[in-house]
């Protein structure tokens, strides 16, 4: 409670900091690749080889404050399965997630920051079977699926000018690292 108080009295000369930021970023083992290797564990099986894309994404924060900035992630991911045999795509999942989300910058200088984030939203998979596999297993279809999605930021840290590289730790659909580039205006 002290740090918290500290740091929403700290004064940082808001006047002169930007208070939007856009971002691009790239990541790693995220909630949906791991949601992948579940939903896929019949075709892993069968012999079949996955291959992953993402998570890809934007964000936008507002900050309202020093410490505090609201905003939304959007993230894109994808994964096909193909069988080994016939070299051919037996399945094709794509999970897009929408985020309103909340950062806490606990420490915020010209060049380099350290914060946390937490974000929460919907996610999106459509998942799609070819007409062998259908063929091959009376199961398999085609389906849409909405989801409770999230990412919980332990620790992200910020370099740069207005232009900024970050690199964050945490948990969720951004992945468990992910990095990227933010432009604040």
């Amino acid at each position: 409670m002290v740090v918290a108080t500290i740091m929403v009295t700290m004064n940082t000369n808001a006047q002169d900091e930007p208070k939007n930021e856009i971002g691009v970023f790239y990541g790693v083992e995220s909630a949906s690749n791991i949601l992948s290797i579940v939903t896929s564990a019949f075709a892993a099986a069968a012999g079949d080889q996955g291959s992953w894309w993402g998570p890809i994404g934007a964000e936008y924060y507002y900050h309202i404050s020093p410490v505090v900035a609201v905003g939304g992630v959007a993230v894109y991911a994808s994964c096909k399965a193909e069988d080994e045999k016939t070299n051919s795509e037996d399945l094709s999942e794509t999970f897009i997630t929408l985020m309103p989300s909340m950062k806490f910058n606990w420490l915020r200088k010209k060049s380099f920051g350290m914060y946390s984030a937490l974000s929460a939203g919907v996610m999106f998979a459509s998942i799609s079977v070819n007409d062998a596999a259908k063929k091959a297993d009376p199961d398999a279809k085609d389906e849409t699926i909405t989801h409770f999605m999230f990412q919980a930021t332990a620790l992200g840290i910020e370099f740069g000018g207005n232009l900024r590289g970050f690199v964050e730790a945490g948990l969720g659909e951004k992945g468990t690292l992910c990095a990227g580039l933010r432009y604040r205006f």
